[in-house]
Parts: C-alpha cells; sequence; structure tokens
C-alpha cells in the first residue's frame, strides 16, 4: 500500500531534504489514482502543483503541427514531472497523459516553494538531472516518431533501464513490471506487435521475462537496434 512518505522517498531528488521537510510535503500532497488515458494536464496549462509518480507510467507529450501527439519522455515509479513550470510558474511546456493505471502524488506548490528556495542542493540537483533528462527526451522522441517497431521498443526498454535497471547474472533487470500493453502504449505501437518483437527477443536470446519483469540480457545487441 503506498503512502504519501513512501512515495516521497522514492525520489532521489528530493533525498536531500530533511526528514522534517519530507514530512511537510507528505502532510500537504494528496495521492491520486487516475486511469491509462487520463489527461493531467494540457500544454500551456498552468499549474500550482507537480507530480511524483508511486506506480504506473505518465508520458509527456508535445503536439505536432498536424495535430498528432509525440511523446517525449516516459515518466515511471520515483520520477517527478511538472516541476520546472511550477517553479517558475510559466505553464507546462507538454502535455501530461498517463499511460497506465497510475498512482501519483499530487505535491502542491505553495508547499514546495519554501523548501526549495532555502534548498542549493536540490537545485543543483535539479539543473542537473534537467540536463540528462533533455538528452533522453531528446533521444526518445527521435526514435519514436521514426524508428521502426522494434526500434521504439528498443529505444524505450534502453530508456527504462537507464532509470531503473539493475546489474544481475545475466543482464540488466528492469525493475518495474511491464506488461506487453504497457509496452505498446509507450511505443506507440498495438498490443500483437509488441508482443510478437518482445516474443521474437525472448526466442533469440535478446531478453528474459519473468513476472512481468524484462531482463535485457544482450544489451550491445538491443543498442545496435537503435543505430541500424
Amino acid at each position: 500500500m503506498l503512502s504519501n512518505l513512501h512515495v516521497l522517498r522514492s525520489s532521489t531528488l528530493l533525498n536531500s531534504l530533511t526528514t522534517e521537510q519530507i514530512e511537510s510535503l507528505a502532510t500537504s500532497s494528496k495521492l491520486v489514482t487516475v486511469d491509462k488515458g487520463h489527461v493531467i494536464w494540457t500544454s500551456g496549462a498552468v499549474v500550482d502543483f507537480f507530480g511524483l509518480v508511486g506506480s504506473g507510467f505518465i508520458k509527456m507529450c508535445r503536439s505536432t503541427a498536424d495535430g498528432q501527439e509525440t511523446t517525449v519522455e516516459i515518466v515511471g515509479p520515483g520520477q517527478i514531472y511538472g516541476l520546472l513550470g511550477t517553479i517558475d510558474g510559466s505553464g507546462c511546456p507538454l502535455s501530461s497523459i498517463a499511460v497506465t493505471k497510475t498512482v501519483y502524488l499530487r505535491i502542491p506548490k505553495r508547499a514546495f516553494m519554501p523548501i526549495y528556495e532555502a534548498n542549493n542542493a536540490l537545485k543543483d540537483r535539479l539543473v542537473r538531472r534537467t540536463t540528462l533528462r533533455l538528452r533522453s527526451a531528446h533521444d526518445l522522441m527521435a526514435r519514436l516518431i521514426s524508428g521502426r517497431v522494434d526500434q521504439r521498443i528498443a529505444a524505450v526498454l534502453m530508456i527504462l533501464s537507464e532509470s531503473y535497471g539493475e546489474e544481475v547474472e545475466g543482464g540488466i533487470r528492469i525493475n518495474v513490471p511491464l506488461t506487453r500493453q504497457d509496452v505498446a502504449d509507450m511505443t506507440g505501437t498495438t498490443v500483437e506487435s509488441a508482443i510478437r518483437t518482445m516474443s521474437r527477443w525472448q526466442k533469440d536470446g535478446l531478453i528474459q521475462t519473468d513476472h512481468h519483469y524484462v531482463v535485457l540480457t544482450r544489451v550491445r545487441e538491443i543498442e545496435a537496434l537503435l543505430a541500424a
């Protein structure tokens, strides 16, 4: 059972906060459950909160000139979204949409800003995190726009392994459960295509799956797909 404190403590960005500060945010924040497809906010919205994912996945999207949505970033457990737009009050440049059933912690700006202003370590971490996420987002967006189905799935698995990967015997385990439907939704393909691709990879030894957890067993070959 998720709690406000549990979700807050899952964030590496916030682990420079004191126990008192974490408990204060926990008291002020609210756990929210949304279904797949729920729009948390649209591009340009000015909001008075940001989110921290407890379970599930959220995609951050940008609308193209022809009205299509392009996924710029995938945000999962322990990750924060919408923080920069909340801090500077300029509005959120990206839409935020639940990819799966998702539980997130809604953290109000009024509770967070006094803590943020008094914490230089937190400010430094935010700058470094933003740089890394922009680099990952650029790569993911390029792959999801123009890549084949196998390239799009490879891109998502590699991005997730960077955030949730753990080295285990035989490869890198992505420590969040992923159904084939989750993978399909995150890559903009059909569940049948996701099943075919991942079943072929499993047969060829590129990945292993165990109770919805994916182990990347031949990482270099998966990376090679991205360069093909």
